[in-house]
């Protein structure tokens, strides 16, 4: 498998920086006139330097190659508090950077951008909501049957399409994955409390309606959605953590906004948690504004929710 960008130039940097170490070294020692310093605690010294900065190159060389990802960042600034010159603190500084880029998370994640992986499933999270049934099935929800894929895409392919009550296990599972990270909130959130049940009967019934963005065939975001009175509100929007900065949540907005205008509704709605501070700056990017705030209080403690509004211009 052809490695990210970033990984390729980690590997680069460590190898230059294990040369132009080993480089240095032999020349230092060429030009020492005296080697009466060289003695007793001195000697020590230098030799547990040397040995720490080559190891510990060394070891985040293998490191990267079985993406631990912790580690390796341990390691990278190991490598740059023992940088010996300039040069090598700033190939230092940039290895350490380097972590930061998303392909580089992704890679130590295991997903692949370069070279997508048919014979696995794309999301260790959803393995974790399904491990009780792969006992039975080894399909996943989230999952449509693979196609035959003549080529690889620069880019993936995505679509928004309206659900139906036989996606019910997508958009339950969709959700859980993507509100898990709410689960230590307080309160936690109320979606984790849902069941199949529920939402497959909201479906049935036609009380609510939901829609799933797919990335490659795979189901990565969903929202669901109801109309009430001049407005379409949103609610339970989910996007999977490792398909995020995507501007998934983005498009899935945008696809309500467009489903209430077909409606000739005025107005698209939703609430947001106050404290979730990503949420209120992505709706008031796109243009909602904050028409009322309510202290909702459940056993588990007190949140304030704020409704926010977009007039459709219909």
């Amino acid at each position: 498998m052809l490695k990210p960008t970033s990984i390729r130039a980690m590997r680069f940097i460590l190898y230059f920086k294990l040369a132009m170490f080993v480089v240095v070294m032999v020349a230092s020692f060429a030009n020492t006139k005296s080697y009466d310093d060289f003695t007793g605690g001195k000697v020590a010294t230098i030799a547990f330097n040397i040995a720490v900065s080559v190891l510990s190159m060394v070891s985040m060389l293998l490191l990267i190659n079985k993406r631990k990802l912790f580690p390796s960042l341990i390691m990278s600034f190991i490598v740059l508090w023992f940088s010996i010159d300039t040069i090598q603190f700033v190939l230092a500084i940039v290895l350490v950077l380097l972590f930061f880029l998303r392909q580089t998370r992704e890679y130590f994640r295991g997903d692949s951008l370069i070279e997508p992986r048919q014979d696995e499933r794309s999301n260790d999270a959803e393995d974790a909501i399904d491990g009780d049934k792969q006992a039975s099935s080894t399909e996943d929800p989230l999952e449509k049957p693979a196609k035959p894929q003549v080529k690889l895409k620069k880019d993936p392919e995505v679509y928004i399409r309206e659900a139906t009550p036989e996606d019910t296990d997508t958009i339950h599972s969709l959700m859980l994955i993507a509100f898990e990270e709410y689960r230590t909130a307080i309160p936690p959130s109320s979606a984790l409390e849902e069941t199949d049940e529920s939402v497959s009967k909201a479906l049935r019934e036609g009380s609510e309606s939901a829609a799933i963005l797919y990335e490659d065939d795979t189901a990565a975001a969903m929202v669901r959605f109801k109309y009430i009175g001049d407005a379409i509100y949103f609610f339970r929007l989910s996007v999977v953590p490792n398909r995020r900065r995507r501007g998934y949540a983005r498009q899935l907005v945008k696809w309500i906004e467009k489903q209430g205008i077909s409606k000739g509704l005025n107005i698209s709605r939703c609430k947001v948690r106050q404290s979730v501070q990503n949420n209120l700056v992505l709706y008031q990017d796109m243009g909602y504004e904050i028409v009322d705030t309510e202290l909702v209080v459940r056993p588990q403690g007190t949140v304030k929710a704020l409704t926010m509004e977009k007039k459709l211009g219909v």
